[in-house]
């Protein structure tokens, strides 16, 4: 399988980084020190207000090995999605590695994802990773949990918020280019592309630990601490909405790939989809939102009572 690229290189290895000040040269380092055949590194910063964009820098002005190495920042923060979206246009290469600034890499990373993409043409490429704990101590490994890490059908997929650990992913460009996009807010961009991969039948998981994953430290723990922070019912509300953009895209990607409406996957969608906006309201009560779901009262009424009982449990 040849890799599309511009300039020759075999994969854009690429980092993003906010205000890890902290971790942000480790985590550099090993994506400079990648013992692989010539690729293009990209180091991006999403406008952080700390020194970590200083230490990129830095690093990326004394590297002197055989990698393309761009360093750069944002004007402003476009926050994940969108950082993601950029760094796409900049890549040279389809082959995409992905890595934050708060992770490490192991030295043979980029070299296993592209022996595998060689072998396999997978779309998704993801891998074990080592996983430590914010105090130093080894992780729990609970992303061993996700979906994608045992055996699995389409349908397990259209409904899962736990498809693989992103930290460990590598992904060709056209299950962004062939789908349009992410969408704008609120869903996390690995729980799409997993999907848009699982409808391709087109996975490949590699069994070794490729990336040292710090848990409880990255910029999707300190979204999740902020939403700790909120209210029981400021929580829900948040989850649920992620939940439903998430479903709604999948449906939208359902159809691009060419699943018909009377297809067992897009009617579950909808079903779960319909459902969870359902609970919603309970948040908001009012008539006219009510109104679509009018034809199945005993649904709504299910759904209503059910998210009711789960706010009184504060759960």
């Amino acid at each position: 399988m040849v890799i599309e690229t511009q300039d020759g290189v075999a994969a854009s290895f690429i980092l993003l980084s906010y205000n890890q000040e902290d971790t942000i040269c480790g985590a550099v380092q090993s994506v400079l020190a990648q013992a692989c055949e010539p690729i293009e590194i990209i180091l991006s910063d999403d406008a952080s207000t700390d020194s970590t964009f200083d230490i990129i820098d830095a690093l990326a002005k004394a590297y002197d090995g055989p990698h393309r190495v761009v360093a750069r920042r944002n004007d402003v923060n476009l926050g994940t999605n969108r950082h993601i979206e950029y760094a796409i246009e900049l890549a040279a290469s389809d082959l995409m590695i992905w890595t934050a600034g708060d992770d490490t890499n192991d030295p043979t990373r980029a070299q296993c994802v592209i022996d595998a993409y060689r072998q396999t043409s997978a779309k998704l490429i993801f891998s074990d990773a080592r996983t430590v704990a914010s105090d130093g101590r080894p992780g729990r490994d609970g992303y061993k949990n996700a979906l994608f890490y045992r055996a699995h059908t389409l349908q397990d997929a259209a409904l899962s918020f736990e498809l693989y650990l992103g930290a460990t992913a590598a992904w060709h460009r056209e299950l962004y280019r062939k789908y349009g996009g992410f969408p704008r807010k609120d869903a996390f961009e690995d729980l799409v592309l997993g999907f848009r991969a699982a409808l391709e039948g087109s996975t490949h998981y590699i069994e070794k630990d490729l990336v040292t994953y710090k848990e409880g430290v990255g910029i999707s723990s300190n979204l999740s601490r902020h939403v700790s922070k909120l209210s029981n019912q400021q929580r829900r509300i948040a989850v649920l909405k992620s939940q439903i953009a998430v479903l709604e895209q999948r449906q939208a990607d359902a159809a691009i790939f060419g699943l018909g409406e009377s297809d067992p996957i897009r009617v579950m969608l909808a079903k779960r989809t319909a459902v969870l906006q359902m609970r919603l309201i309970y948040y908001a009560f009012s008539l006219p939102a009510c109104r679509p779901y009018l034809a199945q009262p005993g649904r709504l009424a299910h759904a209503l009572l059910s998210e009711m009982i789960r706010d009184m449990r504060k759960r």
